[in-house]
């Protein structure tokens, strides 16, 4: 049976660590479809070919250990993102970072 999972995940980091290991190699091999929406990832996948509690526990260990970036490897808007989503600020984003405003490229 085709088992659809969706999980709001704010830190942008943790959502592409979800995706990538839904989808990317190594990925569970029931899985069907992966897909983004907003702060929203859903994962479609054959529980007869790959078991839920499976799926289910590797969204709950690569929504944690996220591995470390540093700042200088993030977009502003990356940066914004999660700087809003750790301050629970929703309308914080690009526009409200300096270095958006800075002529000179963010090394």
């Amino acid at each position: 049976m085709i088992v659809s999972r969706t999980v709001e995940l704010a830190d942008p980091l943790a959502r592409a660590n979800v995706i990538d290991a839904l989808c990317g190699p190594g990925a569970p091999a029931g899985v069907t479809e992966v897909a983004e929406s907003g702060t929203a990832v859903t994962v479609r996948f054959d529980d007869a070919v790959s078991a839920a509690e499976l799926v289910d526990d590797l969204i709950a260990i690569e929504s944690l250990f996220v591995p470390a970036k540093f700042m200088r490897d993030l977009a502003v808007d990356e940066a914004a993102a999660i700087a809003a989503a750790g301050l629970g600020d929703p309308e914080l984003n690009a526009t409200r970072v300096i270095e958006t405003y800075l002529n000179e490229p963010r090394p």
